[in-house]
């Protein structure tokens, strides 16, 4: 593993980053050149799934994506406390996984359900706040040449020069019927994650560090649905 896990993951609950969050890049219509771009990615970095990962209070939304499993490909999201894309968020910085069955300090719930081995990501920063990455991912140890890396690094340039045109151009809810469906979005992904929370704490396969801190994410989420008028 290139570099240390993040300790401090208090960033992501940031609420000047959260409100980034408030503009278009939670869409779920797909964008062709985010999705050209992670197309891209996997056939330089040669791994068979490649995301634009937005980190959100209590999710790891993908906004664009190529390889994923069926579930993943419907739900278009993951319990934030489980993801790797976090620790790029929190640490602002790359971060290169060859083979996560040997770190101990991740979290294990996508390794042992999807077999993830190898991981490598870039931040994405949108007005100012890193929001996301820009990762591959193969289900055996792996490691990329520095030039495949680089190659990597300008695609994640570009994908952030597309999601800040992207949050530039989103307009809120023109009514109140929009405004409904966007917040309905957003309930339903908390409350599947907080069903999917429960089963796998009651499983055992999230540390109550992990859980705590999911719960804490759904709660702020929450509130900030409630504020809403």
């Amino acid at each position: 593993m290139s570099g240390k896990l993040p300790e401090d993951l208090s960033v992501l609950d940031d609420g000047a980053r959260l409100q980034t969050f408030d503009g278009g890049l939670l869409d779920r219509t797909p964008d062709p050149e985010l999705e050209r771009l992670v197309a891209r990615a996997a056939e330089v970095s040669g791994f068979p799934i490649a995301l634009v990962s937005l980190v959100v209070d209590q999710i790891q939304f993908f906004r664009a994506h190529v390889g994923l499993p069926p579930d993943l490909r419907a739900s278009l999201a993951t319990d934030r406390c489980t993801s790797f894309c976090q620790f790029v968020v929190a640490g602002d910085r790359p971060l290169h996984i060859e083979d996560a069955r040997q770190v101990a300090e991740l979290p294990t719930d996508l390794v042992e359900r999807y077999g993830i081995r190898a991981y490598v990501g870039f931040p994405l920063r949108v007005q100012g706040k890193t929001v996301g990455s820009l990762c591959v991912i193969d289900v055996k140890p792996g490691t990329l040449a520095p030039e495949r890396l680089e190659e990597l690094s300008r695609l994640a340039e570009a994908a952030r020069t597309r999601l800040e045109v992207l949050a530039s151009k989103w307009a809120p809810p023109a009514n109140a019927a929009e405004e409904k469906s966007h917040r309905a979005w957003m309930a339903v992904a908390e409350s599947q994650s907080l069903a999917s929370l429960g089963e796998q704490f009651a499983e055992g396969r999230l540390t109550f560090e992990e859980f705590q801190r999911g719960l804490g994410a759904l709660a702020s989420l929450a509130g900030r649905l409630e504020q809403k008028p």
